[in-house]
């Protein structure tokens, strides 16, 4: 009986040696596995902007629409128009140029400033990174996004059928041809082959247009980039302060008004005297007929 329980000691003894190292081990791979996942997230880049991983990874046939609004200073609308106008017309590869266009601000009107632009998929997010970043002498806070919308229109479908479309009259186009190759046509056969041939040619080249267009939608996305001022002042009385700002051109365009109402009222004035001496006299009219006046009689 003692040695049994000498050799259950010796026994206990090991294991609580072999303890600290076990768990040793544990904390190690414990620790391996969390570098490994720091790693891992270290490792995953982040999400690029406007880039959609439908387009990346789906076989639709997808056409992007991106709208971004900047505010800016008043005095900084017009210096950020033409800096986003030239990088597509001078910096950047394969950008085509939609619109543009820019309002002062005179009066009580804000400035405010558009720019639309076709781009390929690898140029959006570089050209996008360029317009909501400051210029040379800005401070980073000096612009701020404030709305940002992507959208997504499936042309799949309708790429299919222009496609079906296509090989369909390519095939009649094939058959009227090898039909007016025949040597035993007559004249007025001739004339109604050659009249199809050319209604046939002509669809074929409305088809391929307008694939042509669907396929540059896909190939390409439209950036819609709208500029206007932000509101540079800030607290509970920052609307006061705008309108403080403003007065001036508010009186004078609230004067405008008034003058313009009074100017543009003065042709009615006689007509509306009429109506009203008119109204008067058939009012009057009928008081005497309901009311008739009275004869005293003489006793």
């Amino acid at each position: 009986m003692s040695r049994g329980r000498a050799g259950g000691r010796r026994a206990r003894g090991r294991w609580h040696a072999l303890l600290p190292a076990v768990v040793l081990l544990a904390g190690c791979s414990d620790n391996r596995r969390e570098a490994a996942g720091d790693l891992r997230t270290a490792a995953a880049p982040a999400p690029a902007p406007f880039v959609s991983a439908a387009r990346e990874t789906s076989t639709a046939k997808l056409a992007y629409r991106h709208d971004l609004t900047v505010g800016l200073a008043p005095d900084r609308v017009a210096p950020h128009f033409a800096a986003a106008r030239d990088r597509c017309l001078n910096a950047t590869a394969g950008c085509t140029l939609l619109t543009a266009s820019i309002r002062d601000g005179s009066g009580t009107r804000q400035p405010q400033a558009q720019v639309q632009v076709r781009l390929p998929h690898a140029a959006v997010a570089p050209y996008v990174a360029f317009v909501t970043a400051p210029l040379p002498g800005e401070a980073a806070g000096d612009v701020s996004v404030i709305e940002q919308a992507t959208r997504a229109e499936d042309l799949t479908a309708a790429i299919s059928d222009t496609g079906r479309r296509l090989t369909q009259l390519n095939d009649y186009r094939s058959r009227l041809t090898a039909l007016a190759e025949k040597p035993d046509n007559r004249a007025e056969d001739l004339i109604k082959i050659a009249g199809e041939l050319a209604q046939v040619q002509s669809q074929i080249e409305e088809a391929e247009a307008t694939r042509r267009g669907l396929d540059e939608r896909v190939d390409t996305e439209i950036v819609t980039l709208n500029v206007r001022t932000s509101r540079a002042r800030a607290g509970a009385f920052a609307p006061v302060q705008e309108v403080w700002s403003r007065s001036g051109p508010i009186l004078g365009e609230s004067a405008a008004s008034a003058l313009r109402f009074t100017v543009a009222s003065l042709p009615w004035l006689p007509i509306v005297l009429f109506a009203a001496l008119l109204l008067r006299l058939v009012w009057r009219i009928r008081r005497k007929r309901a009311h008739p006046a009275r004869v005293r009689l003489e006793p």
